[in-house]
């Protein structure tokens, strides 16, 4: 058997080789992988490896120009190329065709799209006479299944290519907006989470104002009419919703609302996405619901660098694409964004209501939807959200502050790892806590670390008290309740670290709560009220509501430790449970 992380064939990847290798690339090339991981993106099969595929494919010999998928498709099949090539290509402005990538004997196409039912990002087709074997998409999933080392070959490859397309904006759109803009803010983001490349010109940045005139004067658009979307060249969305952004850029899965699932997680959080993976690897028909984007609070953390088995620490979005691509592979259905409004029972199962008055019905239920981020309380607070306020820390944000100080308000390991972050691309870090020390809330490694740092000055035993700016965050001024001085610094971006309250408004009571909120679980799930009475002669499962069947797990779980290993422990153990409770 070849060994799939070299390439083995004698000719090089036709077309590829500057591409692939970020050095000396011409003018208008892009990068399609990161350097040194072309024999990752781009593996070749042995015969052996192809013989064992065939048999859940057929072989086709093909004319030359047949196109195989295009931009757009959802479920397109999967081919892997016996002789011949097949080329993959995306549209620049102009939808003028450009091939990035050519694909020879022994390669196949696809990238993690193929794990979903997502629309697919470029367009492929046969490049002469080509004869390929070709899979379908439920073909291709029972491969994965079936035959696990020839599947770590295409998860490794899907991943690399993704980290491609997402560097270069293959198959992307185009968001034009203001960097003050909150709606402008939230769109990229949310993209950026979700895994979606997308290229944002801004109109108050000098660079991109050439561009942006002729974006405007061949689409009509204007300044008031922003933030816009263009999708693919194709759809132009003006002023658009999340769901909107979503629909366009195929991002959306929709459950089936005609099926029974095992078992419905509400919450794409880590601890969610263990559930997910364990029950759905477990042979569970899952089907996760998240909002916003996989990953939960976690998802925007900047670097986490105590999480079990990775040294050199890794970002909360790494995390959560990988946990994505890990539930997806075993069959889980991500649904996304769908906002969770209200839960009802019908005889033996749950019916989980939508914000699109759609539902979903299942058997057990795992409650995974974490907290939301307290606000500051200022009268004005609000008015700067999307506008110098954020609640996390990711690249996004980050580069909007480049070279600028910030301020960073919170004593936890968000707050912590936000600061030493930002540190490293900022002016100056303020970091404002309330308290007199960081070794109540913040682990040792951190406090050292914004103790060695020249670029961090804490302020202790203070609050922010006051926020100044007309068209965006300009100033931050907070008081000392040591000395009762005040302090203003010229601020245009402050990161709130200060923790969360859980999100069980949804859930309307429907389970028993703490008096903060939370969900009550195990033998604390057990209510005096009429309203909870526990139902069974069994006694109540660990991570069990009052209500058989419903389980909670990691941050919005009543005495549960806000830890991102905590919450994976709790989702991955939990299924178990459910296990048992299907069975009874």
């Amino acid at each position: 058997m070849s060994d799939p992380n070299v390439d083995s064939s004698n000719q090089p990847i036709d077309g590829a080789d500057s591409i692939i290798s970020d050095g000396n690339k011409s003018s208008g090339e892009r990068s399609v992988v990161p350097r040194g991981r072309g024999h990752q993106a781009f593996p070749v099969l042995g015969t052996e490896q192809i013989e064992r595929i065939a048999k859940w494919g057929i072989r086709e010999v093909l004319e030359d120009g047949v196109e195989l998928f295009r931009r757009g498709q959802r479920r397109v099949d999967f081919f892997v190329v016996i002789r011949g090539k097949i080329e993959i290509y995306d549209f620049d402005c102009d939808q003028n065709r450009q091939v990035f990538v050519i694909h020879d004997a022994g390669q196949f196409t696809g990238e993690i799209d193929l794990f979903s039912n997502r629309k697919v990002l470029v367009g492929g087709c046969t490049c002469g006479t080509t004869e390929v074997l070709r899979l379908t998409h439920d073909e291709f999933q029972e491969v994965l299944s079936a035959e696990p080392d020839i599947g770590d070959i295409f998860v490794r490859a899907f991943i690399v290519r993704r980290l491609g397309i997402l560097e270069s904006n293959l198959g992307g759109s185009l968001l034009i907006g203001s960097h003050e803009d909150r709606e402008t803010l939230a769109i990229q983001s949310f993209l950026r989470r979700n895994g979606y490349p997308v290229a944002t010109r801004y109109v108050d940045h000098v660079g991109d104002r050439e561009y942006i005139s002729q974006v405007f004067k061949q689409q009509g658009l204007s300044e008031d009419r922003l933030p816009a979307f263009l999708c693919h060249g194709e759809a132009i969305l003006i002023q658009p919703t999340l769901a909107q952004v979503a629909e366009a850029a195929g991002i959306i899965e929709r459950p089936d609302t005609d099926k029974v699932y095992d078992m419905v997680v509400v919450g794409g959080g880590p601890g969610g996405m263990a559930a997910a993976v364990y029950g759905a690897s477990e042979g569970l028909s899952t089907v996760v619901l998240e909002a916003i984007a996989p990953g939960g609070q976690a998802g925007t953390s900047s670097k986490i660098e105590n999480y079990l088995g990775f040294p050199t620490g890794l970002s909360g979005a790494e995390l959560a694409g990988r946990a994505q691509i890990q539930a997806q592979k075993f069959g889980a259905v991500l649904a996304l964004p769908v906002s969770v409004q209200g839960l009802s029972q019908e005889d033996q199962h749950y019916r989980l209501l939508t914000e699109d008055e759609s539902s979903v019905c299942c058997r057990s239920i795992v409650i995974a939807t974490g907290a939301k981020y307290r606000r500051l309380g200022l009268e004005n607070d609000q008015d700067f959200e999307g506008r110098g306020i954020h609640y996390a820390c990711t690249a996004v944000e980050a580069g909007l502050c480049e070279g600028k100080p910030v301020g960073v308000v919170g004593a936890g390991n968000s707050a912590g790892q936000a600061a030493i972050y930002l540190s490293q691309r900022t002016e100056h870090v303020h970091l404002i806590v309330r308290g007199d020390s960081l070794a109540a809330s913040m682990s040792d490694y951190l406090i050292r670390r914004i103790d060695r740092s020249t670029n961090i000055t804490v302020h202790f035993r203070c609050q922010v008290c006051q926020l100044a700016g007309s068209t965006g965050l300009r100033e931050v001024t907070w008081d000392s309740q040591k000395t009762g001085n005040k302090q203003t610094e010229a601020i245009e971006h402050l990161f709130l670290m200060i923790g969360a309250s859980p999100n069980t408004v949804w859930l309307n009571q429907f389970v028993a709560l703490d008096a903060k909120g939370f969900v009550q679980t195990g033998g604390n799930g057990r209510s005096a009220s009429e309203s909870h009475a526990w139902p069974l002669e069994r006694e109540p499962m660990p991570f069990e509501t009052s209500l058989p069947g419903i389980f909670a797990i990691g941050d919005v779980r009543s005495g549960s430790v806000k830890r991102v290993a905590s919450a994976v422990g709790e989702g991955s153990v939990c299924v178990q449970y459910i296990h048992r409770h299907l069975s009874s």
